[in-house]
């Protein structure tokens, strides 16, 4: 804790501390021997992904923190969530895991660097949707990644093909 910090910049770097941890183990688990990206995870996707998916949102976040921390007009996915959703792995499907990897870690810096940012009071989720204010924002970022991370070992547990 730093001296004269806000219960809000308290709050905030508690928050950010369980996102940085959530894209930690996310990271940990895709890079780990027996891990396999090719596991379907639903329907539609499977591990890899769903990597892709939580960078896609991760990269949007951080766009837009930068963004408003500039003065500069957000710019948040458009569309339903599921058109978003979409849009993102397939733009990213073509990337390695260590460049998915590294395009992650990448936009957790420009959290980090930005989360503090006081002009930014609210940062919008996409078009249209909800706005949140930092804290809650980093709240729904943690969750979301932590929720995919739950998902994604459960799947991985159940393939009966990974190895022993």
């Amino acid at each position: 804790m730093k001296q004269n910090e806000s219960p809000e910049d308290i709050q905030i770097r508690f928050a950010l501390h369980n996102v940085h941890r959530a894209v930690e183990d996310i990271v940990r688990l895709v890079k780990m021997p027996e891990f396999d990206l090719s596991t379907p995870v639903n329907h539609r996707w499977d591990m890899k992904d769903m990597l892709a998916h939580l960078v896609a949102w991760h990269e949007s976040f951080a766009k837009n923190l930068v963004l408003l921390s500039k003065g500069a007009p957000p710019d948040p996915p458009q569309g339903t969530l599921r058109e978003v959703n979409r849009e993102g792995v397939l733009a990213l499907r073509g990337q390695s895991t260590d460049q998915l990897i590294r395009r992650l870690r990448k936009a957790q810096k420009l959290v980090e660097a930005n989360a503090f940012n006081e002009c930014i009071t609210e940062i919008p989720y996409r078009k249209p949707g909800t706005s949140y204010t930092r804290l809650q924002h980093l709240e729904v970022v943690a969750r979301h990644i932590q929720n995919h991370f739950w998902e994604m070992l459960s799947k991985s547990l159940k393939n009966p093909d990974r190895a022993a």
